[in-house]
Parts: C-alpha cells; structure tokens; sequence
C-alpha cells in the first residue's frame, strides 16, 4: 500500500526528496493534484522516508 509521507506546491522540493529517496534505493510516486505534490511510498518505507524529510529539512 503506498502511504503520502509529503506535500507541496513547490515541485522542485518534491523533485528534490523523490532524488534523495531515490539514492537509497527507495521507490516513491510522484502524483500531481490541484495546486499540490504528493509523494509516496510503500508502507514499509515510510519511517526512512521521514527520516529523509526530516535530515533534508524541507
């Protein structure tokens, strides 16, 4: 099940996080709705996924 772990207006944030999961080999989906930028991630990812979030400061 993919879970949303981000959201922004700014797609170059999310464009930035889809890179950094990226290179730890952890798969996300980008999906556009409306104004904003969701990204996910499988369930099992998402505690890393935030982890990423939170050392990127976003």
């Amino acid at each position: 099940m993919w879970t949303v772990v981000y959201m922004s207006k700014d797609a170059e944030d999310i464009l930035a996080l889809r890179q950094a999961l990226k290179d730890i080999k952890v798969i996300s989906f980008v999906k556009k709705s409306d104004e904003y930028f969701t990204l996910l991630v499988p369930s099992r990812e998402v505690s890393l996924a935030h982890k990423i979030i939170i050392d990127m400061e976003i």
